[in-house]
């Protein structure tokens, strides 16, 4: 996802925010980096869930999100994660409200957050872990995004698509590091690459969605969680459709 994209919208979204009176945010209780850190010996799955994809044109207008996010917390998947710009995913911060007070497991904003009130409006929605994008903004700001977020107890996945990213990255001592291509589609060798640069005892996220069972068999030891999507919108069956994702890397390993 190019997360630049949405710059305009985001800056239409922290004036908004400046008018609205935030009430004291009470610190996540969920630990995210937790739930999805696996020291990659397992792959934790991250329900990414949305009602449009801006990359393919498909839409799930009619999805109850709230039901969805329930079947994949009753799954036990790592964590959920939210997209939250309506003008390209037709999800919102009201739809990560609802899911996170519905589910057990950590929720995460997938938005792109330049302002510390988006940190607190997306804890004040429920909200245990925001992306932080390296691209986004200076090493400066990214720090003292990260501190706020940290203040609150929000877990941070600092995403970055260059060496030099991830380096600036691992530099501000980020924990939680969630790698992308900058095509925004799942490129295994690019990310391979990558995460081997990462020291072992950090948490690593493949954020390009997967949804066949070779790219999940692809990246197991290698990563510690990754992103499903599109294949859990589509299932009529979500525990049937991680099995089938998961299932294969599980045999190999009986």
């Amino acid at each position: 996802m190019n997360w630049e994209s949405l710059r305009a919208a985001k800056q239409a979204e922290i004036r908004q925010l400046a008018t609205v009176q935030l009430s004291e945010v009470t610190p996540s209780i969920r630990s995210f980096a937790q739930y999805v850190t696996t020291h990659k010996q397992d792959l934790a799955v991250i329900a990414a869930l949305k009602r449009a994809d801006p990359q393919t044109g498909r839409s799930w207008a009619g999805h109850d999100l709230v039901s969805l996010a329930r079947q994949c917390d009753d799954a036990e998947v790592g964590a959920v994660a939210v997209y939250t710009e309506p003008s390209v995913f037709g999800s919102s911060m009201d739809d990560l409200r609802a899911i996170a007070a519905a589910v057990s497991a950590p929720v995460l904003r997938l938005d792109l957050v330049l302002h510390p009130n988006q940190i607190h409006h997306a804890r004040l929605c429920g909200a245990d872990a925001v992306l932080l994008s390296a691209s986004a903004v200076d090493a400066a700001t990214l720090e003292s995004l990260a501190t706020v977020a940290s203040s609150a107890h929000v877990a941070q996945v600092i995403a970055v698509q260059t060496q030099t990213e991830l380096e600036q990255a691992l530099a501000s001592g980020a924990f939680i590091l969630g790698i992308a291509s900058p095509s925004g589609r799942l490129d295994l060798a690019h990310l391979n690459a990558l995460a081997a640069l990462v020291p072992p005892q950090k948490t690593v996220i493949a954020l390009d969605e997967i949804s066949m069972p070779e790219e999940y068999a692809a990246l197991q030891g290698k990563v510690d969680a990754v992103m499903v999507s599109d294949r859990l919108l589509d299932a009529a069956d979500v525990g049937v459709a991680l099995e089938d994702l998961t299932r294969g890397e599980k045999a190999k390993n009986l």
